[in-house]
């Protein structure tokens, strides 16, 4: 599982926001509410921050995410020049060439999801 901190200062946003929910109902005391409710938003800017940072201090490599953000568009450049030298070479495609040829990037494309 790849550290994305906007899905993880995301998911702690919702649990922040559902308690505050359960407090606004147990808690009558306006003064009280407003007071656990302030600490509460207090902790979750400081948990987001801290999150935010150490995503922030993750060493990288900078030749493995540039071959990451390359590897789609890569993929699929390849493809097509290998369809492309085929057709051209005079080749008749099989249902097996089709799997061997489109296979590896069409895994990738499905494992990686949507990009973004």
């Amino acid at each position: 599982m790849s550290f994305n901190p906007l899905e993880w200062i995301g998911a702690i946003t919702g649990i922040f926001k559902d308690t505050g929910d359960i407090i606004k109902q147990a808690v009558t005391d306006k003064d009280m509410q407003n007071q656990i409710l302030g600490n509460l938003k207090q902790i979750e800017m400081t948990i987001s921050r801290d999150v935010y940072l150490a995503a922030l201090n993750t060493d990288t490599v900078p030749w493995v995410d540039a071959l990451h953000k390359l590897s789609r568009p890569l993929l699929n450049v390849i493809t097509i020049i290998i369809v492309g030298l085929l057709i051209w070479s005079g080749h008749v495609f099989t249902q097996w060439d089709m799997l061997l040829i489109g296979g590896p990037n069409t895994a990738y494309q499905i494992i990686k999801g949507k990009g973004k």
